[in-house]
């Protein structure tokens, strides 16, 4: 019997089913770096395709309110699209903007902003003020490239190489890297002497397969123009062969952990053990200097950081006068950059070793008029209004899923002059703000690139109380 030949489907034909080939027109990007296009009401998504491009399409999957496909034919490519520097790119998983210009890449993500708000803000959004993304640049060059400061590998035996990989979008499958363009050439360097040494020395690597087998992850951390270098393996058992090893590595800070928990999230879930040098290393935040144990948080693109904090306090302009709020505080970086130019600075995060973290920096950076506490935020607040301690500017840097209504509405019923709103997610953004607008006012958006060649887009909200 003959095959029927599969032929390209127009916007008026029947519903759509899997493996149907289908014309389509990009719109925009997703906030993961896909083409989104729209087919009958239904939203289409494509990875790999870019916003302008006109596309030939295979169905992958088909659901209730969207399907995805994958490009098999190009009719009209992007002028924005590149030849990824990258021979990972589409494989790892890492990155998925590296084929549009940065140029681009920095419009894209303030339309990712402005797409966030068009749809949870019920507000004039004609009247609010996006600002053009801020991109990566060193000396004044642009150079969006080998910015991140550590590196969190899963480690795999490849024949007669330990090797480190990526997993693949959406996978289990690892895939083998040698060097990754957005680390920086640190990292790179020490993690190819470490594997080389590794491989010589016949060490016995995890199998997840199998669940044999001792080094589980290599970690990596070293900053740009420092010399201090840190070095954190991973094992699912106590193997003191390794620990031998780790004492010839060429690293200020070599330690062990063990993490046995196959099932389990955190890398780092147990005691770390240094075997060589010291256990931290420093890490500067222009003039803060912060230790940095292996299982510490510390932002991973250190130069746009820097920006990202100065773009803060311009936004809360202080003027040595006021109390500052600086709310999911961390390890209290963001209050400390702003404390030379407030009265007082009282930050708050339910990680209790980031708050120890965060009063020991600021011991060691001198800085006496900032403190830290742990816990939940809205009993810290009603103790600080007991206390008579009243905030004129708020920062918030919540995790990903956002604040909390009770802090919403707390904030709402305080009436504090201004919020700072320091955000990772657009969509959670636009959501807070929209529930805050009934008081205040948005001044401006200002998204800030701190994950080039990435989807990912932070941005600053500044909101003013409104006038009663």
């Amino acid at each position: 019997m003959e095959k029927k030949k599969k032929t390209t489907k127009s916007v008026n034909d029947i519903a759509l089913e899997k493996d149907e080939l289908i014309l389509l027109t990009i719109k925009r990007l997703g906030i993961n770096g896909e083409g989104i296009g729209f087919y009958k009401r239904k939203t289409v998504f494509v990875p790999n395709a870019l916003p302008g491009e006109i596309v030939e399409v295979k169905i992958v999957e088909v659901n209730d309110k969207y399907v995805s496909g994958e490009i098999t034919k190009f009719k009209k490519k992007s002028e924005d699209r590149c030849k990824p520097l990258c021979p990972y790119f589409e494989k790892c998983g890492g990155c998925q903007l590296q084929h549009l210009t940065y140029e681009a890449q920095l419009k894209e993500k303030k339309n990712l902003v402005e797409e966030a708000f068009s749809r949870y803000y019920d507000g004039d959004i004609k009247k609010l003020e996006f600002r053009d993304t801020i991109g990566m640049s060193v000396d004044g060059k642009v150079s969006p490239w080998s910015y991140r400061n550590k590196s969190s590998l899963p480690t795999r035996h490849d024949g007669e190489k330990v090797i480190c990989g990526m997993y693949a979008i959406n996978s289990n499958m690892l895939v083998y890297i040698t060097d990754c363009l957005i680390e920086n050439e640190k990292i790179n360097e020490t993690r190819k002497e470490i594997l080389d040494l590794f491989t010589k020395e016949n060490i016995d690597v995890y199998n997840p397969k199998t669940h044999q087998g001792s080094l589980r992850y290599l970690i990596i951390r070293a900053f740009p123009n420092q010399d201090d270098v840190q070095v954190t393996c991973v094992l699912t058992k106590m193997d003191n062969k390794i620990i031998k090893i780790l004492k010839n590595i060429k690293a200020k800070s070599v330690n062990y952990t063990i993490n046995s928990d196959i099932k389990a999230v955190e890398i780092i879930n147990s005691e770390v053990i240094n075997v060589k040098g010291e256990k931290e290393i420093n890490g500067k935040l222009g003039d803060l200097t912060f230790k940095i144990s292996p299982e510490a948080f510390f932002q991973l693109n250190t130069l746009q950081t820097v920006k990202l904090y100065n773009e803060i306090k311009k936004a809360c302009a202080l003027t040595k006068t006021e109390n500052v709020l600086d709310l999911y505080c961390g390890i209290g970086s963001i209050g400390m950059f702003l404390a030379s130019d407030a009265k007082e600075v009282r930050g708050i995060d339910v990680n209790k070793s980031g708050i120890e973290n965060a009063n020991s920096f600021a011991r060691i950076n001198n800085v006496k008029n900032a403190k830290f506490y742990s816990g939940n935020i809205l009993p810290h607040l009603n103790q600080f209004n007991e206390e008579g301690f009243r905030a004129d500017c708020v920062v918030v840097d919540p995790p990903r899923s956002g604040m909390e209504l009770n802090v919403l509405n707390y904030i709402k019923k305080m009436k504090y002059k201004k919020i700072v709103y320091v955000s990772c997610n657009p969509a959670t953004l636009a959501k807070n703000v929209n529930h805050l607008q009934s008081h205040y006012k948005i001044e401006y958006i200002q998204p800030i690139d701190m994950f080039p060649q990435t989807s990912n887009v932070e941005s600053i909200a500044t909101l003013t109380l409104n006038k009663q």
